[in-house]
């Protein structure tokens, strides 16, 4: 692990709110703020276990979720929990 990766994984802070959590078939996807907020961090664990593992920076433009380091089903499925979640947030400030 060189130390551009050491940088930007502990750069997440596991005991703050996340953006988005979500379990797919056996793992928890966790998203977090990252980057100074430009991007976001996606870590993930296996389901029932406590350790997070960081997988990777993402981009979300509100309509497409990408992720280099995951499938792209995982990133479809991401997104449209965060579209989801968007669109919630909405209905409380209307």
């Amino acid at each position: 692990m060189d130390s551009i990766e050491l940088n930007v994984t502990g750069s997440v802070n596991y005991e703050s709110e996340p953006v988005l959590e979500l379990a797919l078939d056996d793992v928890d996807y966790r998203l977090d703020v990252g980057m100074q907020g430009t991007a976001l961090s996606v870590s993930q664990r296996t389901t029932g276990s406590w350790d997070w593992a960081f997988v990777g920076q993402a981009k979300w433009d509100n309509v497409m979720f990408r992720c280099k380091a995951l499938p792209r089903p995982v990133c479809e499925a991401l997104g449209k929990a965060l579209k989801a979640d968007a669109e919630d947030d909405r209905g409380y400030e209307e």
